[in-house]
């Protein structure tokens, strides 16, 4: 059963929507009692720093190469994350286009192309901070995190506590519990420059840190309890 409708608010977990056909509310007497999934659709354009983004992202992967000449194609690369975007993502007939696709839909791609890249250790020929729009920039640190690779400029990385999160002088590293601390990837030149300037490039990159979860801890061998 779908019942279309419009976002009017969201406070926390709850969701208020306005039913486009207040006739259908009978429906949900039905299911009082049942799990409701909610399925948005993003009716946004896809941007074009988004589609430009993404093009030059496919186009690096084809210059590195990867798996031989025959992978050096840009179109078969295309070709071959629009199919991952359907077997991994479940969203069928993905495009790029103004017409078919969407901002959401996208920053998926964007961000499938950016964990490739990173696996594998591909140049970028554009700063992803400086392409990202800001829902997207999230997914790239933790990918970031995930990987040992600078948020900034991509480099072999260790992480690095932000303000609020960071070990305190005197206590154990390796006894205290990182459940929660927020971390982003940082290389030992931007690992030093954050010491000292670290409110100013979290702003002028728009980072958040990523708080430790198990698979963060297990990467970096941290306390999590």
């Amino acid at each position: 059963m779908e019942l279309p409708g419009k976002l009017l608010s969201r406070r926390g977990s709850v969701v208020t929507i306005e039913l486009n056909d207040p006739d259908s509310l009978y429906q949900l007497d039905k299911v009082q009692d049942s799990v409701i999934t909610l399925s948005i659709h993003d009716g946004r354009s896809v941007s074009p720093k988004q589609r430009n983004f993404a093009f030059a992202l496919i186009g690096d992967i084809a210059k590195a190469e990867i798996g031989g000449k025959w992978a050096g194609e840009p179109e078969l690369i295309k070709r071959a994350f629009y199919f991952a975007m359907d077997v991994f993502y479940g969203i069928e007939g993905f495009s790029l286009s103004n017409g078919r696709g969407n901002m959401s839909d996208a920053n998926t791609f964007i961000n499938m192309l950016l964990e490739f890249c990173l696996q594998h250790n591909v140049a970028l020929s554009r700063h992803p901070l400086d392409a990202l729009d800001d829902p997207a920039v999230a997914r790239y640190e933790y990918a970031c995190l995930m990987n040992k690779r600078c948020v900034i400029c991509g480099l072999k990385a260790d992480h690095h506590h932000i303000t609020g999160s960071k070990v305190g002088i005197g206590n154990d590293r390796t006894k205290i519990n990182h459940k929660g601390r927020r971390l982003i990837a940082l290389c030992r030149e931007h690992h030093d420059l954050f010491h000292h300037e670290e409110k100013e490039r979290m702003a002028e990159y728009h980072l958040q840190g990523v708080p430790v979860n198990e698979e963060i801890a297990r990467v970096y061998n941290l306390n999590y309890w």
